[in-house]
């Protein structure tokens, strides 16, 4: 299964994003659920760093995959911060439309979206 963890401050800002394990949706190369999360949290970690410019805080696990953490914090620019946080969010929102189809293979724990989206 795959779990996400969404870790957010006082102000319910987004400080951090944990996403770990493998949907096991299907064979190996084949999984479009395990595709569909990493295409949508490698996008948006990319956008970050392609539009924004700011250099996203993101660890990987080996070569076996399965695990990516992005520590969002904050950015010395307001407006970068703010856009950030949007992406951020877009990307939680994204994952939990495909938990919200795919629950026997995705798993999210977020605060603020405790009862789903």
């Amino acid at each position: 299964m795959v779990t996400v963890n969404v870790k957010r401050n006082e102000q319910n800002g987004i400080e951090e994003i944990t996403i770990s394990g493998h949907a096991n949706a299907g064979k190996h190369g084949s999984d479009i659920v395990c595709a569909a999360v990493s295409a949508i949290s490698l996008g948006l970690i990319n956008s970050v760093d392609l539009l924004l410019g700011s250099n996203p805080d993101v660890q990987f696990a080996d070569k076996e995959g399965g695990f990516i953490n992005w520590k969002v914090g904050c950015h010395q620019d307001p407006l970068v911060s703010e856009k950030q946080q949007l992406l951020a969010e877009s990307m939680v929102v994204s994952l939990f439309m495909i938990a919200e189809t795919n629950g026997r293979y995705v798993s999210i724990q977020d605060p603020k979206w405790q009862g789903g989206v």
